[in-house]
């Protein structure tokens, strides 16, 4: 999909019963996003032999660990008298109630029931959803049906130091997706930080969008001839690169951005520095310490906070190795959803952002009519390209 260039600041004005930053579990964009494969928490979130409860769009789960540490994920609630099935005990690969020891296996059906007759058991089933562990993450597949050929990112597969990690942003989750693709804010919300160091925004770039197979590709054009390539990867995925404090080179940075509820997100990222030897054990010790020391700083959250506040201005913050972070929370966490704010007024510089929102209205309307949708395809060589 190429742009309209007779009408290239338009909005897009999705009809409210289709908006596409409402993702609950009855809504149209809950139920488009549920047919994908998604990463729901970090492998590490839940040690092997535990459970917990985890929310993702608007919608409660329970994610445990098999004692041999494979991941499962069922429903929330045990269906007997809808205790939350969490507070109960892992057993080999099952999970057993708390309250009245009903033992539920990784495929959600019902082994044993100890104050029941042995045929009663057939008749319970647990929603239990396919989960796959990929690149650090949990992935599982929320939908109806059988679930898409899951997706891989062989970018992320090459030799070098793989690092996974996560935050929670209290925004709505489609913000974050049009930041991802919003490259001129670097040159405004991050003129202080890593990105002034390797030039990232030594000069506000032109926008060059296009839809592709698996999204939207867009350049990042300066007068240099310098340009940059940058994706958002459908449906919930920025692959772009980013600065790393303690590094003179671009990073590779996967960011999938995964609704929590309308007004909350949590974003899993996985970076792949391509850093080997002395060098990547100097630079791993560094982020060591760098995030050791972040721990006798105020929480990210606080500042973030006391900022929208009015108590603290941004620049005022001192410079921490969270500084980027804590400068895209102050500007998304003002912002309303889309669909709760009066028309935006974009720009030419908008371009990327309005191609992902009418990709969105499109593909939603399709599905909510019954109607074909894109099969997203992603090609194994995907990879960025830095404009430095």
């Amino acid at each position: 999909m190429q742009l309209d260039e007779k009408r290239p600041f338009a909005a897009v004005d999705a009809p409210a019963e289709l908006a596409f930053d409402r993702t609950g579990p009855n809504t149209p964009a809950g139920r488009y996003l549920r047919q994908f494969w998604i990463p729901v928490a970090m492998v590490d979130d839940v040690k092997p032999g535990r459970a917990k409860t985890i929310t993702i769009m608007s919608e409660n789960f329970t994610l445990y660990r098999g004692e041999n540490g494979d991941a499962h994920l069922v429903g929330h609630l045990c269906p007997h008298r809808h205790v939350a099935l969490a507070v109960g005990r892992v057993e080999g690969d099952a999970i057993r109630c708390f309250y009245h020891g009903w033992k539920f296996d990784q495929a959600g059906r019902c082994v044993e029931q100890p104050a029941e007759d042995a045929a009663f058991a057939e008749k319970v089933h647990l929603s239990a959803f396919p989960t796959r562990k990929y690149l650090g993450l949990v992935f599982a597949f929320l939908g109806e049906g059988e679930p898409p050929a899951f997706p891989e990112f062989k970018q992320f597969e090459r030799p070098g130091e793989l690092v996974t990690w996560s935050y929670v942003r209290r925004t709505n989750y489609f913000n974050t997706m049009e930041n991802g693709a919003d490259h001129v804010h670097a040159n405004f919300v991050h003129e202080r930080s890593a990105f002034s160091t390797v030039g990232v925004n030594r000069e506000i770039p032109e926008i060059e969008p296009w839809e592709t197979d698996f999204g939207i590709a867009f350049n990042t054009k300066y007068k240099d001839g310098k340009n940059g390539r940058h994706y958002v990867v459908m449906p919930l995925a920025a692959f772009i690169m980013v600065a790393e404090e303690g590094l003179d080179k671009l990073v590779d940075h996967l960011a999938f951005r995964i609704p929590i509820d309308d007004q909350s997100h949590r974003s899993f990222i996985v970076n792949l520095f391509e850093i080997f030897g002395e060098e990547r054990d100097r630079f791993m010790e560094k982020r060591r310490l760098q995030r050791l020391a972040l721990q006798s700083l105020p929480p990210s959250d606080e500042i973030v906070q006391a900022v929208i506040r009015g108590e603290l201005h941004i620049d005022e913050v001192p410079d921490r190795p969270d500084l980027v972070g804590i400068q895209d929370s102050v500007v998304m966490e003002t912002q309303p959803p889309v669909s709760d704010r009066e028309p935006d007024q974009l720009g030419r510089s908008d371009r990327a952002a309005i191609l992902l929102r009418r990709i969105y209205a499109r593909e939603i309307e399709a599905f909510a009519q019954g109607k074909p949708v894109k099969r997203w395809t992603y090609p194994e060589d995907l990879a960025p390209v830095p404009a430095v």
